[in-house]
């Protein structure tokens, strides 16, 4: 049963949160979200960013941000820090990438050609390991277009989810669970059979293997349009919406001394 963020409790070892509609509002991370990560972090507690945006996104956050690790692609790409450099973890062996990006453009031709409207995300040209197709940013799919989507590309063998803009779909060999668990073991030197000091935070469907695995897990307010198709419901609701409900939870971490 979801309950309250009220009744969160520590500790908490770091924070993992996703991006789009949880970490931002509207399309932007606002100054006063960034100024709460920065006050976590400087308290102790590392974040890391789980999205569904690509690789070269995430090598500007990590260049831009202090966050401990990036997760991209749901999971298809991870950045971690070593010293000065930047190094990138793939959720498949890079050899088997062009066969993979080969069948997955000749998916993405065929979704497109039977679902009106439906077309590659804009950020597509910037991704490694998996493609995405613009259902709810830049295009308009509606429920039942999108998870027709969702269907065909499954069918062919990817692994596919919707988020609150994107259908990513890829290899069926990684997901943003499995790859929070190699930041855990490899960069936080923890044991990855054991999240309970981890807190998750998230806000659409692409995060319900997050919810599942993460004991301490949190949705925005806004993951309530996405309620009843989750497979698996958050421990704790925000009151508030996207990046305000974000800094209700790094208040609420503040408060009960992390």
């Amino acid at each position: 049963m979801t309950r309250p963020l009220s009744e969160l409790r520590g500790p908490v070892r770091a924070l993992f949160s996703d991006v789009d509609g949880t970490m931002t509002t509207g399309d932007r991370i606002e100054a006063s979200t960034y100024a709460a990560l920065e006050r976590l972090g400087e308290a102790g507690v590392p974040v890391v960013m789980v999205t569904g945006r690509p690789a070269g996104f995430g090598y500007a956050f990590m260049k831009m941000t202090p966050v401990l690790a990036m997760v991209c692609e749901n999971g298809g790409v991870t950045f971690v820090r070593e010293g000065k450099k930047l190094t990138k973890i793939y959720g498949v062996p890079p050899a088997s990438l062009p066969e993979w990006r080969r069948r997955m453009n000749d998916a993405a031709v065929d979704v497109c050609s039977k679902v009106p409207g439906a077309r590659l995300s804009s950020d597509s040209k910037y991704r490694e390991v998996d493609l995405a197709i613009d259902w709810n940013e830049e295009c308009t799919l509606s429920k039942d277009d999108a998870n027709i989507c969702v269907r065909m590309l499954s069918k062919a063998g990817f692994l596919a989810s919707r988020s609150s803009v994107h259908i990513n779909f890829g290899p069926p060999h990684f997901d943003k669970l499995s790859a929070c668990l190699t930041v855990v073991r490899q960069v936080l030197g923890a044991d990855g059979n054991d999240l309970s000091q981890y807190l998750y935070v998230g806000d659409a469907l692409n995060d319900a293997p997050m919810f599942n695995g993460f004991p301490k897990s949190v949705g925005v307010a806004n993951i309530k349009q996405w309620w009843d198709e989750l497979a698996f419901k958050p421990a704790f609701l925000t009151e508030r919406p996207e990046g305000a409900g974000l800094r209700e939870v790094i208040a609420h971490l503040m408060t009960t001394r992390v």
